[in-house]
C-alpha cells in the first residue's frame, strides 16, 4: 500500500496529479492531508502501516523527526519526490537534511548533478522532472482571443523576476498573474491559450537539469512558452521547434519582439510543444518511472 501524506485540501494541483498518475498505474494511494495532524495511517479510520508499505510525501521538510522514525519503526519505506530547490537557500539544507537521510528513495527536481546529496550523506537520490496535466483533464488547445502580449504565472519575488516584469511593461501589454492565487487546469489553459507568450525564469537558471514546473505547465495547458535558457533543457525540447528561449535580459527583450511578430511560426511551434509535453511529459509518465524505480528496488511488486 502507498500512503500519500502531503497538501491536498485545498487542492495543490500537483500533489492530485500525482495520485490520479498513481491510480492511472494501478496503485491506487491512500491520501492523508498533511496539515491535519489527525489525518494519518492508523487514525481515523484510515489503514494501518504494515511492513513493506511506502509513505511517500512531496514535503519531507515538513515532518517531524519523530513522525518519520515511527512510520521506520512499523517497517514502511519511506520515499519522496521532493519539487523545490533546497541547496544553498535560507535555512532549507538545514530542514531537510535530517529528514531526507531517512529516506529510502529521494526523488528531486533539483538538477542532474547529485553531489550535494552524496556530499551529505545520502546515496539514494533519483533525478526527476515534474511534468504536466494530462490531456483528459484540460481543453483542446485552441487560441482564445488576445489578451496580453505576456503574461508572467507566479510571484515577482527575486530582483530578476522584478527586473524581467520592468522591462515588458515598458513595451508590450504585460501582465503578473498568478501572484496572490494559484491558478490550475482550465483556468490556466484560458490564460495560456489567450496570451501570446508565457514566459518563464526560474530561481536559479545556472544549474544544468534545474527548472520549476512552469515549461510543463505552460505547454501542457496549450501555450507558448519562452524561457530562460537552462543548459540540459534542450535535451528535452528544442528552441524553435516547441518553445523558445533567452539569454539575459537584453536578449528576453529580443526574444519577445520576435516571436510577437511571427505569429505564424510561433503558432506552430505552441501546438508541436503540446503534443510533445502531452506524449512524453505529463505526470502520468513520470510517476510510471517513479513506480519503475521502486520495483528495481523490490519495493513494489
Amino acid at each position: 500500500m502507498i500512503h500519500y501524506i502531503s497538501h491536498f485540501d485545498p487542492a495543490w494541483c500537483n500533489e492530485n496529479n500525482v495520485a490520479d498518475a498513481l491510480r492511472h498505474h494501478g496503485y491506487p494511494p491512500t491520501c492523508y492531508h498533511f496539515p491535519n495532524p489527525l489525518d494519518r495511517p492508523g487514525r481515523n479510520g484510515k489503514p494501518d502501516i504494515k511492513p513493506n508499505d511506502i509513505v511517500f510525501t512531496s514535503i519531507p521538510s515538513r515532518f517531524p523527526l519523530p513522525e518519520l522514525r515511527s512510520y521506520k519503526f512499523q517497517g514502511a519505506h519511506l520515499v519522496c519526490w521532493n519539487f523545490d530547490w533546497i541547496w544553498k537557500l535560507g535555512n532549507r539544507p538545514v530542514l531537510y537534511t535530517p529528514r531526507l537521510r531517512m529516506m529510502d528513495v529521494i526523488f528531486s527536481t533539483d538538477g542532474t548533478c547529485g553531489r550535494e546529496y552524496i556530499r551529505r550523506g545520502m546515496h539514494c537520490r533519483i533525478y526527476l522532472p515534474q511534468g504536466a496535466a494530462p490531456m483528459a483533464t484540460l481543453p483542446t488547445p485552441t487560441p482564445g482571443t488576445p489578451k496580453h502580449d505576456v503574461v508572467f504565472m507566479g510571484h515577482l519575488y527575486s530582483r530578476d523576476r522584478q527586473e524581467l516584469a520592468r522591462r515588458l511593461s515598458a513595451r508590450w501589454d504585460f501582465a503578473n498573474l498568478g501572484a496572490g492565487e494559484r491558478i490550475w487546469g482550465r483556468a490556466m489553459s484560458d490564460i495560456c491559450q489567450s496570451t501570446s507568450i508565457m514566459i518563464g525564469t526560474n530561481y536559479r537558471n545556472d544549474i544544468p537539469g534545474y527548472w520549476s514546473d512552469r515549461p510543463y505547465v505552460v505547454m501542457g495547458a496549450g501555450g507558448f512558452y519562452l524561457g530562460h535558457h537552462v543548459r540540459g533543457f534542450d535535451n528535452h525540447f528544442k528552441h524553435g521547434v516547441h518553445y523558445g528561449r533567452f539569454e539575459g535580459m537584453h536578449d528576453m527583450e529580443v526574444q519577445v519582439a520576435y516571436w510577437l511578430c511571427h505569429p505564424a511560426e510561433r503558432e506552430a511551434c505552441r501546438l508541436r510543444g503540446h503534443a510533445l509535453v502531452q506524449e512524453q511529459h505529463t505526470y502520468t509518465n513520470r510517476v510510471g518511472r517513479l513506480l519503475a524505480a521502486l520495483r528495481l528496488r523490490g519495493f513494489l511488486k
